[in-house]
């Protein structure tokens, strides 16, 4: 009995950390966007326009996913 019930913890820990990996990997945004200098652009080397610099590309939603503030486009 004491097997069995270890068994099934092990597989309930396993399938939450397969399903929480694939959560955080997934690219969905656990950030809420703020307005960050409305209207700024980036020209083709990815430099700011009309606002300060700041890093990171964009994820599938059009925000930059490593900026501080995460903010989108």
């Amino acid at each position: 009995m004491k097997r069995l019930l270890l068994t099934i913890l092990f597989a309930a820990l396993l399938v939450g950390a397969v399903f929480g990996v694939g959560s955080a990997l997934s690219g969905t945004p656990k950030r809420t966007p703020v307005e960050f200098y409305p209207g700024h652009t980036h020209d083709a080397n990815g430099l700011a326009i009309d606002a300060p610099e700041h890093s990171g590309g964009t994820d599938r939603n059009g925000c930059h996913n490593a900026s501080v503030p995460y903010h989108c486009h």
